[in-house]
């Protein structure tokens, strides 16, 4: 009797746990870490605030320029980058029938590239090394200042409930309204620098997280991967004065997913089955037009 009573109430227990679910809510903000048709809209907006570092060896470079059988000119370099600042404004799309890319994502920023450059140089004759000029040393810094456009397209790789990895592949295009250079350096070089005009292929790398509201947080870093305008043969740092500098951008990205129209969301049970409400107004729109 004893036994019979206990496999009742352990088998009552049993299916309790088996018939208890999750609410409904919860399945539906957390199935999917992406917005997703019908519970959301497929694009919305989303801004970025961040910083720029223009990233260098950090330490002096032994360069030699304009050397001749007779003569050659030593030079010892050293760029060093300075925080700038960025920020982003923009539209996202959800990719539904890509496989490889989810989303795409457009817009305009403002981005901040600032740095400075000790050098010194020499004209030393060949083979003896001989100094033939006195010894130059130079200082100088810039700041240019870039109104952009972008666009990315961008692949998540879901890790948890909660995270995923976002690889961007993109591009970049923008003028530089503002474009400071003071100070001089070596004399074979002059004062290099990218133009006011500058375009360029870039990746970036985000971590994303899925917060409890409708809106997603995507801390990310970019860096150009092949500057397209001027082309540098395959080349994608940035140069000035006589170094050679590499933009690191870092962003966190606030994108806010729309909730659709209920009544949009909710399917109808009609004669035909299950269909959405959007469905049936083009269909009586059509036999209205028959």
């Amino acid at each position: 009797m004893t036994i019979a009573f206990i496999s009742i109430l352990f088998s009552g227990n049993l299916y309790a746990q088996k018939g208890r679910k999750k609410p409904v809510s919860f399945q539906k903000h957390y199935n999917e870490i992406l917005p997703k048709a019908p519970q959301y809209k497929m694009s919305g907006w989303f801004f970025a605030p961040g910083a720029t570092y223009m990233m260098t060896p950090f330490i002096y470079q032994n360069r030699t320029f304009d050397e001749t059988s007779s003569q050659k000119f030593d030079a010892r370099t050293r760029g060093l980058g300075r925080p700038g600042i960025y920020a982003e404004v923009g539209r996202y799309k959800m990719l539904q029938y890509w496989r490889f890319f989810k989303f795409m994502d457009y817009g305009i920023s403002y981005k901040g590239l600032r740095g400075s450059e000790k050098a010194n140089g020499q004209l030393v004759s060949i083979p003896s090394e001989a100094p033939l000029f006195p010894l130059e040393q130079t200082e100088g810094t810039f700041g240019f200042h870039y109104a952009e456009a972008f666009v990315n397209f961008n692949h998540i790789w879901r890790i948890s409930k909660y995270n995923f990895i976002q690889h961007s592949l993109g591009a970049n295009a923008g003028y530089a309204f503002l474009a400071n250079q003071g100070g001089t350096t070596i004399s074979p070089v002059g004062n290099e620098n990218p133009g006011r005009i500058a375009a360029q292929l870039h990746y970036k790398l985000g971590f994303g997280i899925k917060m409890r509201g409708n809106w997603l947080i995507i801390p990310a870093l970019e860096t150009p991967i092949l500057n397209v305008w001027p082309f540098e043969n395959g080349r994608s740092s940035h140069g000035f004065f006589a170094s050679r500098y590499r933009p690191i951008i870092f962003s966190i990205r606030f994108m806010f997913m729309r909730p659709a129209n209920t009544l949009d969301c909710t399917p109808v049970r009609t004669r035909e089955g299950w269909k959405m409400p959007t469905d049936m107004d083009k269909q009586d729109q059509m036999d209205g037009v028959k």
